[in-house]
């Protein structure tokens, strides 16, 4: 008898844990969804820009051709710039040599770079007498 009210027990103590569960209903859980409308950026303040350092003007010449008259200066001139090169018609201040009108084609600020350039042009065809023009 004891084993009956033993399993009895155990049968009533068993029997809710069998039991299907009643479940709750669950919410849906919808995202909420938010939606960026664009705007326009905040306006900043520009700082302004400084200008770049001055480039140094040009000083060192490479002279094609040294005229006494202005108008064939200007024709060896409009030659160089139809051969592609912004040729220009050098004069120098009063003193030495000038009354002399200078053909250049290159010009540079830097003495370094004149001299390779002209080292370079004087070792093609056609170009051997050039040299470079120092204006003070």
């Amino acid at each position: 008898m004891k084993r009956i009210l033993l399993l009895a027990g155990l049968v009533f103590l068993i029997s809710p844990a069998c039991k299907e569960k009643k479940s709750t209903p669950v919410k849906e859980v919808i995202p909420e969804v938010v939606v960026n409308t664009p705007q326009e950026a905040p306006v900043q303040k520009q700082e302004p820009i400084a200008p770049p350092a001055e480039a140094k003007p040009d000083k060192y010449f490479l002279v094609a051709g040294s005229f006494l008259k202005q108008e064939n200066a200007e024709k060896c001139k409009s030659d160089w710039t139809q051969k592609g090169y912004q040729s220009q018609v050098v004069t120098r201040s009063p003193g030495v040599n000038s009354d002399f009108f200078r053909v250049s084609y290159m010009s540079f600020s830097d003495r370094k770079e004149a001299i390779n350039a002209m080292q370079q042009e004087r070792a093609m065809e056609g170009k051997e007498q050039v040299w470079v023009l120092v204006k003070k």
